[in-house]
């Protein structure tokens, strides 16, 4: 089973995943507007894989 750390990836994968710029998931996280919530390791955003993959498959 995978520890829920390994499930949070940094701003540039789930930027690449989701074929948006990393300053639009900044900015989701900023405004907290985004479809995904990020969670925050001190100035950090760590992004859910499950999510991201989740919302891929929805605009895909």
């Amino acid at each position: 089973m995978m520890k829920q750390e390994s499930l949070l990836i940094t701003t540039a994968e789930a930027a690449q995943l989701l074929g948006v710029r990393q300053q639009t998931l900044r900015k989701w996280a900023i405004y907290e507007n985004g479809p995904i919530v990020p969670r925050r390791h001190g100035r950090l955003l760590r992004w859910n894989l499950n999510e991201i993959l989740r919302f891929a498959g929805e605009i895909k």
